[in-house]
């Protein structure tokens, strides 16, 4: 009777088994069925495997190019003549020493007038005292008139260098004709009318009179550029009171440049602007 009890305590068993295998069995068919339809699978290949792909990859490059170059030869015929290079030569800063050429200088002898031009038809510009002090600038024509600038006077004026003891080369100087100082308030009209004749070497200058006061007048001026010994020479000439209405001047032939000639109407102040340049008569 014992045995017959536990084979029927199995039997029970075994059934309760069979019948959990079936529910789970059921239960993973009903969710395999329920499963989404469109999720794939991505297989994953581990670095041993080999690609299947088609195309064939591209390997990274990992240093920089690099050029090549390929070096070409050309032939050249031979040189009849080899050229030796020497050493170019080399040039070295050196300091030059210049001499500065000054002035030559000059003490005033004698009291004296120094003026607006060479010579004494020019107007009084500054008085220089003997022991003055100048420097000496320029020259006329001949060197008989010295341009000059005192210690004692802020410009320049011109003194005949009779009365001056120079010292230096007045050779170098340059000849120069000034330029005149125009009165900038007009009191006195230019002169008008004036015209030239030639009769052989002698040319004859009229001119129409301006009338000046007594304390004002200083007549006339002719600067002249004529030829002497067939050498063209400057000359200036003053012609007063202001009634003068004539000028005789010694022109000869035999200069390669022409001769020409300038008037002015003066008065203490300064010089009247020229109406014109005479128109000259050559030979």
């Amino acid at each position: 009777m014992i045995n017959n009890q536990e084979g029927y305590n199995k039997g029970p068993n075994r059934r309760k088994m069979r019948c959990m295998l079936f529910v789970l069995c059921l239960a993973f068919s009903l969710i395999a069925c329920n499963l989404p339809m469109n999720i794939r699978v991505v297989p994953y290949y581990t670095p041993s495997q080999a690609i299947t792909n088609t195309d064939t990859p591209i390997a990274l490059q990992t240093t920089a190019p690099i050029a090549t170059l390929t070096a070409t030869m050309t032939t050249s015929p031979n040189p009849t003549d080899t050229e030796t290079a020497t050493p170019s030569e080399t040039l070295s800063a050196t300091m030059t020493l210049t001499s500065t050429v000054s002035n030559p200088e000059g003490t005033v002898l004698e009291q004296a007038n120094c003026r607006y031009g060479p010579g004494s038809a020019y107007l009084f510009e500054w008085g220089l005292y003997p022991g003055d002090q100048v420097k000496i600038l320029n020259r006329n024509w001949d060197g008989s008139w010295l341009d000059v600038k005192p210690e004692t006077y802020k410009s320049e004026c011109w003194v005949s260098k009779n009365l001056l003891e120079t010292r230096g080369n007045l050779d170098n100087l340059v000849f120069y004709v000034p330029p005149l100082p125009f009165v900038t308030i007009k009191l006195y009209e230019p002169a008008h009318w004036v015209t030239a004749t030639r009769d052989g070497d002698l040319v004859t200058v009229d001119w129409e009179a301006i009338w000046m006061t007594e304390d004002d007048d200083r007549g006339y001026l002719i600067e002249a550029w004529v030829c002497l010994n067939t050498q063209l020479v400057f000359q200036a000439t003053d012609y007063h009171p202001w009634t003068t209405t004539r000028a005789i001047i010694r022109d000869e032939a035999g200069c390669a440049e022409p001769s020409s000639a300038r008037f002015y109407t003066v008065e203490k102040h300064g010089y009247m602007v020229p109406w014109k340049d005479i128109i000259w008569p050559q030979h």
